[in-house]
């Protein structure tokens, strides 16, 4: 279960930094989705170190 749970949040992971990226091309229009997409990226960072101990 947990390494189920693991592979999918190292899914949703890759595909928000995909996102970040798309994002940091144009900081100054995408300012608000590239704040979003971070906060996102550093709670399924935490719930997957949470999860790997």
């Amino acid at each position: 279960m947990a390494d189920r749970e693991l592979q999918v949040l190292k899914k949703e992971i890759e595909l928000i930094r995909e996102e970040i990226n798309t994002y940091i091309e144009y900081p100054d229009i995408f300012r608000d989705e590239l704040l979003e997409a971070s906060k996102k990226i550093d709670i399924l960072i935490n719930k997957y170190m949470y999860l790997n101990k």
